[in-house]
This record gives C-alpha cells, structure tokens and sequence, in this order.
C-alpha cells in the first residue's frame, strides 16, 4: 500500500526549496508577532481583532510548532544526525540560549532599571525570564532527547508513539504549582507549570513532554517526503483534508468561548492537550499547500536569498528577540512609559525589525565565513 506513495530509498534528496520557503515565511513573521505580544495591552489579545490573529493565530496554531516540525524535518535531511552529533547541538543550543537571554533580558532590563527605576517593569519578572524556558531551552532538550531515542535505534514511527505517551502526560500534567518558585522555574522546562500564587506569576513556556511530539512527527514527515513519489497529488489530496479539519476545530474552539488552545491569548496554548497537538500537526500539513505551489513559481534569482535566510534560521532568531526587547521594552517604555502602540504601527516596527534582523543575520554569517577562511589558510600555510 505505501509503495504506491513512496519509494524505498529516499528520491528527494539535498535541500527542497519548497522547505526553504516554507521556514523563509515563518521567519519573517518572527518580529512582527512578538511586538504584537509586548506592544498589545494583554486584554485586548484575549478578544478577535488584529493582536489576536497575530498572537494566537500566527504566534500560535501556526507558529512555534511548524517551527519545530520544520527542525525535525532538518533532522531527517541533514547529514550530520548521528546521536552524538545531536546530543553536542543540543549542548550548543542551550549555551546559545543562555547567552541571548544575556543580551535580550538582562542587560536591557538592568539598563531600563538604571534610567527610569522601574523596577516593577524591569525587575519583577526578570529572574524567571532569564532562567525559565523559551523555544531554545525546549530545542535543547529535544535533541537530547532524540539523541537518546536514536542511540536506541527507533525508526521514526516508534519515535512519534513515545513522543505521543510523552504528550499524553503533558497533558495530565499541566497547571501544576509546587509553591517554589525555583522549583517552578526548573520543572516548567519538562511539564505545564502555573503558578496560582507566588510573585512573579509562572507560566512555563514549551514544556518538553507537551510539545515534543512536533519535533518528532517532523522527523517523521521528513523521512517520508524524502521518499514521497508525487508531491503535487500529496499537497492536493493530503493538505485539504488537513486544512478542513483543523479549521473546523480552531473555529469551533473560537465560537464555543475559547478553548484551550485558541484562548486568552498564546499563553494558554503552550500548555495544549493531546488533541490540540494533532490538530495543529494537521493545521502545518494543510497550510503548507498554498505555499508549496507558490513556491514553484517563484523567480530564479529569488531563490537563493531565500534559501540563505532559511539556513540562518537561529540567527535570525536570536537577533530579530535582542532588537523586539531592546526597542520595545527598553526604548519606547522609557520615551512614553509603556510599551503599547495601535496594531498598524505595531506591523510596520515588527515588519522593520525583521528585515533588519535578516540583513545583520546575512552579515554575521559573512564575517563568520571569512573568519573560518582565514584560520584554514593560517593552517595551510
């Protein structure tokens, strides 16, 4: 029966533009959704409208967890994935991480501490931003994971299953609260931690066990589409299926008062059950259509800047983050005394901020290329 669908050994092979593509949209949205988050007073992300879409639409259903289907399907391309290669780039991810929370939360927050004295703004939540989890700490963990399952010689599909047992815990352990805010703050990085009481207020952000399994159905993905016979009978059978359904249930979960994964803004959706999961899987594979068949008519010459703001992808990330902090929560607190701005300028700055977080990503890599250049010819020589 799957022969009929794929072949035996992988026949699309190197990198897939449309791949590419599809992570080149997911990165330019990276700013743009997170001035939305801390340019938004919270309520008015918790109702219809604009901030919402970008916060819980874009920043949510259709957002972090491509990005992680997206890195396992990197995984099942790349040809450095042995366990111990994977093991030592998670190492190196957590460490990366370490150091952005350096310039993104704490040097800007001391510094809007020694300009305004707010410490409330600056100070009250800092401990638990720099120390609590984000989608690097959660990247690092995953890989270390996967290290193991593959050190133990799983195939793809027995991986998603223990990925999938792994979901079905999150899920029964969420909102939990030991009272200790260390504690919280440690276990937040494994399962859905929420502090009922307690300063700061604790929500931990991509807890392992819940969002695991996207990293290991991309992985999935991505063993199958290096075999996938037909792409274009899979983007038009496949992909519409997906879309209907997941439409059908984020519009459901809207109309019936928000459910877990489409309320109060993105908050609630880090900490999504088992089905929520499956729906947002099915919401990546359908809204990967569209852009898979734009893809095909995109301009030669367009191709390749494309595919090198694809590869630069954690650069990207970690700039496009210093500048939204360092703009909107350091510059534009001190000059007006919060951070909030109406939905159209909020676009615009998120929309600069990621251009600009693409062309420094594009010279950084320049400057890392010459500078490995130089010590290959120091060694020649």
């Amino acid at each position: 029966m799957l022969s009929k669908y794929f072949s035996k050994e992988p026949c699309n092979t190197g990198r897939q533009f449309e791949l590419d593509w599809f992570r080149f949209i997911l990165i330019y949205r990276f700013a743009i959704v997170h001035v939305f988050v801390d340019a938004t007073p919270p309520a008015n992300l918790d109702v219809l409208g604009i901030p919402y879409y970008f916060d819980s639409v874009v920043g949510g259903v259709i957002g972090p967890n491509r990005f992680m289907i997206y890195m396992g399907i990197g995984l099942a391309y790349s040809r450095h994935a042995s366990p111990k290669e994977l093991f030592q780039r998670g190492v190196r991810i957590w460490i990366v991480g370490f150091v952005l929370n350096i310039f993104r939360y704490l040097i800007p927050s001391l510094l809007g501490y020694g300009i305004t004295g707010n410490a409330e703004h600056f100070l009250s939540e800092l401990p638990y931003l720099f120390f609590g989890n984000d989608i690097l700490q959660f990247a690092a963990l995953a890989m270390m994971v996967m290290a193991l399952l593959l050190r133990l010689k799983l195939n793809p599909p027995k991986i998603l299953a223990v990925s999938l047992v792994m979901s079905v815990i999150g899920t029964l352990l969420r909102s939990v609260d030991t009272h200790n805010n260390v504690l919280n703050v440690v276990l937040g990085h494994f399962i859905g931690v929420e502090t009922v009481s307690g300063d700061p207020y604790i929500y931990s952000d991509f807890p392992l066990l819940i969002w695991f399994i996207f990293y290991a159905f991309g992985y999935l993905f991505g063993y199958y589409y290096q075999r996938l016979k037909d792409k274009d009978k899979f983007y038009l059978t496949v992909s519409p299926i997906c879309l209907l359904i997941s439409a059908v249930f984020c519009i459901w979960e809207i109309v019936g008062g928000f459910g877990m994964m489409m309320g109060e803004g993105a908050n609630v959706f880090y900490h999504m059950h088992t089905v929520e999961a499956f729906i947002c899987i099915l919401a990546t594979v359908g809204t990967m259509m569209p852009f898979y068949y734009v893809s095909k008519i995109i301009p030669e010459k367009w191709k390749a800047p494309i595919e090198r703001v694809s590869r630069n992808v954690n650069t990207i990330y970690c700039i496009h983050w210093v500048l939204v902090f360092w703009v909107v929560d350091l510059l534009i607190f001190c000059l007006k005394g919060d951070t909030y701005l109406e939905p159209v300028p909020a676009y615009l700055l998120g929309l600069a901020l990621s251009v600009i977080a693409m062309l420094l990503a594009e010279v950084w890599g320049k400057i890392k290329m010459n500078h490995k250049r130089k010590i290959d010819y120091e060694k020649e020589g």
